[in-house]
């Protein structure tokens, strides 16, 4: 009796066109193979996963099948066969983890002086090759260098920025992409279909977005949920296997946040601790679900990694908040991630991650009042000043009501004062006795004072504008004391801004000063 096979090996590519997710690998070599345009060396870089060694073994027969060079390679001659098996005689696979030192490297070298046993190339293929030490990488230069006309290097790693530069200077360097999430998705489905089990749609979505673009790791973990579902695989089964949450209670928490329910979000990653899973991991998809967010909220017709049976709920909860409010979310959350990554305990991170994240809705009103305007959810915003209405004359007041100080920074305002106009704004008092205007300004710089002082003529046109009086006076010293505290008091209390600060944060103002 046979032994089973995995998925990722019963399922790994024989052609070209079984490759998912490298179309623009598959582009480039094809295209070479026409031509004749055959590199010597070859460096394959990319995430674990993504076909690296499978597209390695294809080349070797691309380049060795009886039809070959070839871009569609037979499959069925001796060299195509004893490839895929692993026994071909010319195509030499060696773990450069395990065969990483100069010795190593010299015997490859007096292996690719001789000639094919029987096939058009000698083909050697070098897996995890950044692992090879410093003189191994010395002693692989010369062959490079000056390879013999029969030789191909193909090299893979997943990690490219430990190559030398004067090897990476000598290679063709082919980049393998992340798969996406939906392809890997499909792959899984068609090859449940193949092997006759169910798999949910919601299942392949949350087994895809786990491997995060490796597909030979989405068919390991398929092989490790089917032996543990017995049956069906479903998005419950996943996720006991895996330890990540289902979807459904990644888009609960997100629904408390985007309601600011501190104490629902909470909730939520307690429960999830309590069922033996890592809240860091429905962090983590929380991170992945603001993403599809993002996308969605910039383009709904974007693609996201989540079952098309939420995608209506998601557009909408998108359209409503908005890209630029979405951005910060990803920014405050991805932040949150360097804060579970750092913490000993992630449960206790990943709390304070998300309470800072269903806090949202409060810091958009405190960051609405500190700029002067309607909180979101507010009553009512004022109606903004129409620009078709009249300049006022110099007969009619510039305002119909407002206090003093109000009416003359308007006017001046009117008349392009602006500098004037703010340093009215900070005058003390602005106080009408008959037909003459008083500006009290005790306690401001004695650079405002001067600058008041000098502009009589200019405040005076201001005031007959605004239906005020006759006459300005610069009162330098300011009311007494105790008045003038009780003044400065009242004014700050009656501030609009002050208000609204209270009415959020509640409390009271207990002393009032006013810093020269």
């Amino acid at each position: 009796m046979t032994g089973y096979q995995v998925l990722a090996r019963r399922w790994r590519p024989q052609r070209f066109e079984d490759l998912v997710g490298q179309d623009v690998v598959v582009r480039t070599l094809r295209n070479a193979l026409s031509s004749g345009q055959i590199a010597h060396a070859y460096l394959f870089s990319g995430l674990r996963g993504v076909g690296k060694t499978t597209v390695a073994r294809l080349l070797a027969k691309a380049l060795n099948c009886e039809k070959g060079p070839t871009p569609d390679p037979c499959g069925e001659c001796g060299a195509c066969q004893d490839i895929a098996a692993g026994s071909s005689l010319d195509v030499l696979e060696m773990d450069a983890a395990s065969n990483r030192g100069i010795d190593d490297v010299r015997e490859l070298r007096e292996v690719a002086r001789v000639l094919p046993v029987r096939d058009h190339f000698r083909v050697f293929i070098l897996d995890e090759a950044h692992q090879l030490s410093k003189d191994a990488f010395a002693a692989l230069l010369k062959i490079l260098e000056e390879p013999p006309a029969h030789v191909v290097f193909i090299l893979a790693s997943t990690e490219k920025d430990k190559f030398p530069a004067t090897i990476l200077s000598r290679c063709l360097q082919i980049d393998f992409r992340p798969i996406p999430a939906d392809l890997v998705a499909a792959r899984l489905t068609q090859v449940a279909g193949n092997e006759g089990f169910e798999l949910t749609p919601g299942a392949a979505q949350l087994i895809a977005r786990a491997t995060e673009g490796s597909l030979r790791d989405a068919l390991s973990l398929l092989d490790r949920v089917r032996a543990f579902a017995e049956g069906a695989v479903d998005e419950n089964a996943v996720a006991e296997v895996v330890g990540l949450p289902p979807f459904e209670v990644v888009l609960a928490l997100w629904r408390a946040l985007e309601g600011g329910d501190v104490a629902a979000a909470l909730g939520l990653v307690r429960a999830e601790e309590r069922s033996g899973r890592d809240p860091a991991a429905l962090f983590e998809q929380l991170v992945q679900l603001l993403h599809a967010l993002l996308l969605l909220a910039t383009d709904p017709t974007a693609q996201a990694p989540f079952p098309d049976a939420h995608r209506p709920a998601m557009a909408e909860s998108a359209g409503r908040l908005g890209p630029a409010l979405l951005v910060r979310l990803l920014a405050l959350a991805l932040e949150g991630k360097g804060l579970v990554a750092a913490a000993e305990k992630p449960g206790v991170a990943v709390a304070v991650a998300i309470g800072r994240l269903a806090l949202w809705p409060r810091l958009q009103r405190v960051e609405a009042l500190l700029a002067g305007e309607p909180a979101p959810g507010a009553g009512g915003a004022p109606a903004p000043p129409s620009r078709s209405a009249p300049p006022a004359s110099a007969a009619s007041p510039v305002a119909a009501a407002g206090s003093p100080g109000a009416r003359l920074a308007a006017a001046l305002e009117a008349m392009g004062e602006h500098l004037l106009a703010g340093r009215v704004g900070a005058v003390r008092e602005v106080a009408v006795a008959g037909d003459t205007v008083v500006l009290r300004c005790g306690g401001l710089p004695a650079s405002t004072r001067k600058s008041l002082r000098e502009a009589v003529e200019t405040l005076a046109a201001a005031v007959r504008r605004a239906g005020l009086g006759e006459r300005v006076e610069v009162d330098e010293n300011g009311a007494p004391a105790g008045r003038r505290d009780q003044t400065l008091r009242a004014r700050v209390e009656a501030d609009e801004g002050v208000q609204r600060v209270l009415e959020v944060f509640g409390g009271r103002v207990e002393s009032v000063e006013e810093k020269p």
